[in-house]
C-alpha cells in the first residue's frame, strides 16, 4: 500500500546544518501561489494513483519540510482534505505533520488535530541551550516540553521528537542529559541523528575555513551507544539506525521507504517511487512554482531501477532495520528469486564465510 509525501518548504530561517529544499522569507502572495500549484500536483498524483491502483488505500501521509506549520492551519487542513476526499485512505493511516516548537500554539494544534492529522514530529534537536545555539535553533528546551504538553491536551495520539547528537563542542554528559529529559516526556517515538556536515551548508563552509571541527567518529559512536542505552532503558527500542520506538509506534511512513514500498510525492524537491520508477521534482521553490504554472509538472528527473538495483537497495535498507531483510517478502515484492540471487553472489559468499553476514 502506498504512502504520500507532501513537501512544504517554508522556514523562518535556514539552520546552518540544513541541506533540505527550503524557502526563507516568503510573503503571503508567494505562499498562496505555492499552495495553489501544490494542490494541482497533488490532484494529478491522486488521479494517476487511482488509475494505476483503483482499489489501493493510502497507509500513510506525511507533510514534511521545511516547516509545514509555517502555513496557516486552514491551508494545511485544506491540503489534507484534498487527499481524504479524493482517494481511499486506510482507517488506521498514519498522518504526520512536521513542526518546530517555536511556532505552535494550543489553538493551532487543536485545529490541525481536528483536520485529521494524528502524528506530530517535532524538530526538538536538543535540550541543551549551547547545542541549540550552535545549531541555529530559535527555541528553548522549555518550548519543547510546552509543545508536547499542548499536543497531548489537543489529543494528538502520537508525538515524536527529532534529536541531533555529535554537535561540535557537545559533551557526552550534555547529550545524556538531553536523552534523559526526552525520556521524561514519556514519548512513543524518538529519532536521534548524528550531525552530518552537508556540502554547501554554512557548517561546511566553516569546516573548510577551519572554524568548525566535526566530532570524530569514535566519539560519535559513543553518543550513539548512549542513545541506545538510555532510550532502551525507557522502553524505546532501536528499530532503525537512527530511530527508537515503543513496539507498535514505529513510523509507518518511513518503514515503507525502508522496505522498498511505493509512495506518491508532491512539492518542490519531493521524491516519489512506484515499482522501480523513481522521480523527483525541482528543488528551488520559485522555479517549482513557475514550472507548475507553465507546464503542469515540475519533474526534474527520473530513473528506472532494474530488479538487481532494487534488490541492492532492499539489502542496504534492510541492514538499517532491526527486522532485517525478509527474503520471502522481497521475492514477492520484486517477483524475483531473491534468496537464490543473494546466495549465488560473490559478496554474499565472502561475507557469510567470514562471519560478517548471517
Amino acid at each position: 500500500m502506498p504512502g504520500f509525501y507532501i513537501h512544504i518548504p517554508f522556514c523562518a530561517r535556514r539552520c546552518p546544518y540544513c541541506d533540505f529544499a527550503i524557502h526563507i522569507g516568503a510573503d503571503e502572495a508567494f505562499r498562496a501561489a505555492y499552495v495553489e500549484v501544490l494542490r494541482r500536483e497533488m490532484e494529478s498524483a491522486l488521479r494517476e494513483q487511482k488509475a494505476h491502483e483503483p482499489h489501493s488505500a493510502l497507509t500513510s501521509i506525511y507533510f514534511g519540510g521545511g516547516t509545514p506549520t509555517e502555513l496557516n492551519e486552514a491551508d494545511l487542513a485544506a491540503l489534507l482534505r484534498l487527499i481524504l476526499e479524493n482517494i481511499p485512505v486506510a482507517p488506521q493511516a498514519e498522518i504526520t505533520l512536521e513542526a518546530n516548537p517555536e511556532n505552535l500554539t494550543l489553538e493551532k494544534l487543536k485545529a490541525l488535530r481536528a483536520a485529521g492529522f494524528n502524528r506530530l514530529s517535532l524538530g526538538a534537536q536538543s535540550f541543551d541551550d549551547s547545542a541549540l545555539k550552535m545549531l541555529g535553533r530559535r527555541h528553548a528546551p522549555r518550548d519543547i516540553e510546552r509543545t508536547v504538553a499542548q499536543a497531548r491536551e489537543a489529543a494528538w495520539p502520537q508525538v515524536s521528537l527529532d534529536l541531533i547528537y555529535a554537535v561540535p563542542g557537545q559533551s557526552r554528559a550534555a547529550w545524556q542529559q538531553t536523552l534523559r529529559r526526552a525520556t521524561q516526556l514519556k514519548l512513543d517515538h524518538i529519532s536521534c541523528y548524528s550531525l552530518t556536515i552537508e556540502s554547501g551548508t554554512p557548517f561546511a563552509r566553516r569546516v573548510e575555513k577551519g572554524r568548525l571541527v566535526p566530532v570524530e567518529n569514535d566519539l560519535q559512536a559513543d553518543f550513539m551507544n548512549d542513545a541506545m542505552g538510555i532510550l532502551g532503558e525507557a522502553g524505546l527500542l532501536r528499530y532503525e539506525v537512527s530511530n527508537y520506538a515503543r513496539l507498535g509506534s514505529e513510523s509507518q511512513h518511513n518503514l515503507n521507504y525502508w522496505r522498498g514500498g511505493d509512495y506518491l510525492a508532491a512539492g518542490c524537491g519531493a521524491h516519489g517511487h512506484r515499482t522501480g520508477h523513481r522521480y523527483w521534482n525541482e528543488r528551488n521553490t520559485a522555479r517549482y512554482i513557475e514550472k507548475m504554472q507553465k507546464a503542469g509538472t515540475a519533474h526534474e528527473g527520473e530513473e528506472f531501477l532494474s530488479v538487481q538495483e532494487r534488490l541492492s537497495e532492499l539489502v542496504l535498507l534492510g541492514l538499517r532495520l532491526r527486522e532485517g531483510l525478509a527474503l520471502e517478502r522481497a521475492t514477492q515484492l520484486l517477483n524475483f528469486d531473491v534468496r537464490g540471487a543473494l546466495h549465488d553472489s560473490k559478496a554474499w559468499k565472502m561475507l557469510t564465510s567470514q562471519g560478517i553476514l548471517r
